[in-house]
């Protein structure tokens, strides 16, 4: 994959945005592995149950005609979709992906009209990258939700809605939600 990182960025928030990145890369390959399953394609991925306990919302991309039955489904959908953006990345069939320095959220990527030639770009708070408060998984999370936006969803920012779901899922490891731990603490990290 390639992208260019402002020169802004200091080493220390060059490397996580790598390795948030990286941890995104890793999770798209292990749902891939999981749905299929050995090459059967019938297999069900934990990211995609996790997110089917949760998501009742938005299966739809803003580019698709009609809407997927269910998370699991749309799970699939988006992985490919992603899988699509990765793809027209590394072949350079898609604009240069650019991380540039933003103040406002902590990631903000526009949604994308279209599933071809969409750069996986995005514009990250250098402050947010150096707090403690951002941690590894969080910003995991936050990067695939604005990558979700790259590939076509949209989000009103709050529960049941599959592109705030499927990335608490991974800010949660993919464990269930804690009644404890309210949805906006994992949210406030999304564009």
């Amino acid at each position: 994959m390639y992208f260019y990182l402002h020169k802004s960025f200091t080493d220390k928030q060059t490397q996580r945005i790598k390795e948030a990145i990286r941890a995104v890369l890793n999770q798209w390959a292990r749902h891939s592995n999981e749905k299929w399953a050995g090459g059967t394609n019938v297999g069900i991925s934990e990211l995609a149950l996790c997110t089917n306990r949760y998501a009742t919302k938005n299966f739809k991309p803003v580019w698709a005609k009609s809407s997927v039955s269910n998370a699991i489904a749309v799970t699939n959908l988006a992985m490919n979709q992603l899988t699509q953006l990765i793809r027209d990345n590394g072949f350079k069939k898609s604009p240069p992906a650019t991380i540039d320095p933003q103040s406002l959220t902590t990631i903000y990527a526009p949604t994308a009209s279209t599933k071809r030639r969409v750069p996986l770009s995005l514009r990250i708070n250098p402050k947010q990258l150096d707090s403690a408060a951002l941690g590894d998984l969080d910003l995991t999370g936050s990067v695939l939700h604005s990558w979700l936006h790259r590939a076509g969803w949209t989000d009103p920012k709050i529960t049941s809605y599959f592109i705030s779901e499927c990335p608490m899922c991974v800010m949660r490891n993919l464990k269930p939600k804690n009644p404890n731990v309210r949805d906006s603490s994992y949210y406030k990290f999304f564009d």
